[in-house]
């Protein structure tokens, strides 16, 4: 297994403070479970306390300490998840066919 740093955290939570201070939202849904997102999501509840900030977490995690920084906070059902996939092939417009892994299924 190889480890790989996107940053994908850092984008989110910088994103959620631009779109406060920008007044872009009055409630933003982040779906995660990373509690690195805690301090950025109390820090966008403290400076805008009209603001709503849900979080939903992934089937299999959980964050007490994301969800204890949020507005509200749920799990979102793995049925859900399953319901909420495209289908098992996709062909783009160009004739391309694009499989969903096996073990998405």
């Amino acid at each position: 297994m190889d480890y790989e740093e996107k940053m994908t955290d850092v984008n989110i939570a910088m994103q959620l403070l631009a779109d406060a201070f920008d007044d872009r939202f009055d409630t933003a849904l982040v779906i995660s479970a990373d509690s690195d997102l805690t301090t950025p999501m109390r820090q966008a509840r403290a400076r805008f306390p009209a603001k709503r900030v849900i979080v939903a977490q992934p089937p299999g995690r959980n964050s007490v300490q994301l969800a204890g920084a949020a507005t509200a906070a749920f799990t979102i059902s793995e049925t859900k998840v399953r319901q909420s996939q495209l289908p098992t092939a996709v062909t783009t417009a160009c004739g391309y066919v694009i499989h969903r892994p096996a073990h998405w299924r």
